[in-house]
C-alpha cells in the first residue's frame, strides 16, 4: 500500500512486462508473419516494412513481395503509413523504381495536403534518398513546409533542406523560411544535430557565393586542385523559381550563429561530430580561426578516441583540413602518423581524398610511399576521375614515381570516356609535369578533350591548364591550339600561359 507506480513495476519480473513497440520492431519477423504479407492490411503492410528494416533484413525476395502489396494497396495508405513505408525502404537502400514512380504521381499529391509535420518530413526526405522524384509533389509539399516552418526542430530542417538540395529543387521561399527558424532552435541542440545543420547549410545555393563573399575564404589552386566530389551538384542543376532570391548574407548570419554554440557543444561531442563539422565548415569556406582553432584543440584532446578514427573519418578530416589551410603543427603531425598507420584501411575514395590532401598539406615522400603501396589494389575499382585524381596528386606534390605513372597509363586509357574537361586537364598535368607523355595514352586523352571542346564543355581555364602542361613537353593539339588562339585574342598579354606554352603554340604577347 502506497508504494509508487514505478516500484510497483519494478517488482513484475521482466520476462512478465509487455513488450514497447521499438523493442518489438527490433524482434526478427517470424516466417508466418512473412508468409502473410500478401493478405496485410495497410496498418499490418506499414508495421511489416517497420520491423523489417530495422532488422536489417535486406532479403531481395521479402522486399519484393512487401512492396508488390504495398503497390496494390497504396492508394488507402494514410500519410503515416506511407512515411513508414518509405522510410523503411530508404533505411534499407531498397529502391524500386516503378512503384516509387505510380505512388509520387497517383498518392503522394493528396497525401501532401493533409500530413502532419512529422510524417511529411519522411516523405519528402524518403522519395528524395529513394530518387522517387516528382515535381509536381515537392512542389505541392512546399506550401505546407513553409507553414509548418515554425514547429520544425533542427533535425526536420535539415532533412527538408537535404531533401530539396539532393533532387534539385531548390525553393528560396522554403529555405528563407527554414532559415529563420534555425537561431531559435538553436539554443537547444546536440553537437550532432549542430553538424547535421550545417552539411546541410553547405549544400544550399547560395553556399558557394559564401564561400567566394566570405573574407577569409579561401581560393582553389591555380593548377586545379580538386576534391573526390562529383561535378553534379546544387549548382550544376537547373535553376527553378526563386532559387536565385537567397543571398549569400541571408546563409552566413545562420553559419554564424550556429558556430556561436560551438563552444558550449565541442566537449560532449564524438568524433563523428567532429568529423562533420569539419566536413561543413570546410564545404561553406568558414575559416575563422577561432572557430578551426577550438575545432583542432577538441580533436587531439583525446588520444584514445583520435586513436579510433576510421579510414573515410581520415580522409573527410584531412580534406577538410587542406581546404581550410590548417596548418597547425600539432595537427599536422598527427595526422602524417595517422595517415601512415591506416593507409592500409582506406578505400578507393578515401585513398583519392588522402592523397590529393597530402599534396596539398605538403606531407611528403613517406606518406606518399606508403599511399602508392595501397594503389594496386583499389587499380581495378578506380574511376576514370579518381585515376585522373591521383595523377594529379602525385604531381601536386613534386613526388616523382615512374613506377606508378606505368600502373596508371593503362586504365586511364581505358576509362577516358568517363572524363570531363576538368579531369583530362588534370590527368595531363599529372604526367606532363614529369615530362612524362606517353602517346598511348595522350592520345585518347586529347581527342576526348577535342570532343569536349566541341560540345562547349570545356572552360577557358581548363584550356589554359591543359595547354600550360603541354608546353613541358612540347606537344602541340589542334584543339588545344584553336583554344589559346581564342584566348590569345581576348586576353594579348598571355598572362596565364607559360613561355614554354607560348613557344609550342607559336604565340606571342602584345
Amino acid at each position: 500500500p502506497g508504494a509508487s507506480p514505478r516500484a510497483l513495476a519494478a517488482l513484475v519480473p521482466r520476462a512478465a512486462r509487455p513488450t514497447s513497440w521499438v523493442d518489438a520492431s527490433k524482434q526478427a519477423v517470424s516466417q508466418e508473419s512473412l508468409a502473410g504479407i500478401p493478405w496485410a492490411g495497410r496498418s499490418t503492410l506499414a508495421g511489416l516494412f517497420v520491423r523489417v528494416a530495422m532488422c536489417d533484413r535486406k532479403d531481395p525476395a521479402v522486399w519484393k513481395r512487401l512492396v508488390a502489396r504495398a503497390d496494390v494497396i497504396a492508394h488507402s495508405f494514410t500519410a503515416k503509413q506511407a512515411s513508414l513505408v518509405l522510410s523503411a525502404m530508404a533505411r534499407v537502400k531498397h529502391t524500386n523504381a516503378s512503384f516509387l514512380r505510380r505512388f509520387t504521381v497517383k498518392c503522394v499529391p493528396s497525401l501532401v495536403e493533409d500530413a502532419e509535420l512529422l510524417d511529411l518530413c519522411g516523405i519528402i526526405s524518403s522519395l528524395s534518398q529513394l530518387n522517387g522524384y516528382c515535381e509536381e509533389s515537392f512542389s505541392l509539399a512546399v506550401g505546407r513546409l513553409i507553414a509548418f516552418a515554425p514547429q520544425m526542430d533542427l533535425k526536420q530542417i535539415s532533412l527538408v533542406a537535404n531533401a530539396y538540395i539532393r533532387v534539385g529543387h531548390p525553393n528560396a521561399k522554403l529555405f528563407r523560411a527554414l532559415l529563420k527558424q534555425v537561431p531559435r532552435r538553436i539554443a537547444r541542440c546536440s553537437g550532432k544535430d549542430a553538424a547535421v545543420l550545417l552539411n546541410a547549410l553547405a549544400q544550399f545555393p547560395a553556399a558557394r557565393a559564401l564561400a567566394s563573399a566570405d573574407d577569409g575564404a579561401l581560393a582553389d589552386d591555380e593548377d586545379g586542385m580538386v576534391d573526390d566530389q562529383g561535378s553534379d551538384d546544387a549548382s550544376s542543376r537547373p535553376t527553378r523559381e526563386g532559387q536565385e532570391c537567397l543571398l549569400p548574407g541571408e546563409l552566413r548570419t545562420v553559419v554564424e550563429a550556429v558556430t556561436l554554440r560551438l563552444p558550449e557543444l565541442l566537449p560532449s561531442a564524438d568524433l563523428h561530430t567532429l568529423t562533420l563539422l569539419l566536413n561543413a565548415l570546410a564545404q561553406l569556406r568558414f575559416a575563422q580561426k577561432d572557430v578551426t582553432d577550438l575545432l583542432t584543440e577538441e580533436l587531439l584532446a583525446n588520444e584514445a578516441r583520435f586513436q579510433r578514427m576510421t579510414g573515410r573519418q581520415l580522409a573527410m578530416i584531412l580534406n577538410s583540413a587542406a581546404r581550410l589551410q590548417l596548418f597547425d603543427p600539432r595537427l599536422l603531425d598527427a595526422m602524417v602518423s595517422k595517415t601512415r598507420q591506416q593507409a592500409g584501411s582506406l578505400d578507393s575514395q578515401a585513398l583519392c581524398l588522402v592523397a590529393n590532401a597530402s599534396a596539398k598539406l605538403q606531407f611528403g615522400l613517406d606518406t606518399f610511399q606508403a599511399l602508392y603501396a595501397q594503389v594496386p589494389r583499389h587499380l581495378a575499382r578506380l574511376s576514370g576521375r579518381q585515376l585522373a585524381m591521383v595523377c594529379h596528386a602525385w604531381a601536386k606534390a613534386h613526388v616523382h614515381n615512374d613506377d606508378l605513372f606505368s600502373l596508371l597509363a593503362l586504365p586511364l586509357a581505358q576509362r577516358t570516356r568517363e572524363l570531363g574537361a576538368r579531369e583530362v586537364a588534370i590527368a595531363v598535368y599529372g604526367y606532363a609535369h614529369f615530362k612524362k607523355a606517353p602517346p598511348e595514352l595522350f592520345t585518347p586523352l586529347l581527342e576526348r578533350f577535342a570532343e569536349l571542346r566541341a560540345q562547349c564543355k570545356a572552360s577557358q581555364a581548363e584550356v589554359l591548364m591543359i595547354g600550360n602542361a603541354l608546353g613541358r613537353v612540347g606537344w602541340r593539339d589542334s584543339a588545344v591550339a584553336e583554344g589559346l588562339e581564342a584566348y590569345a585574342r581576348r586576353e594579348p598579354s598571355l598572362r596565364n600561359l607559360s613561355a614554354q606554352a607560348r613557344a609550342t603554340y607559336s604565340l606571342e604577347p602584345q
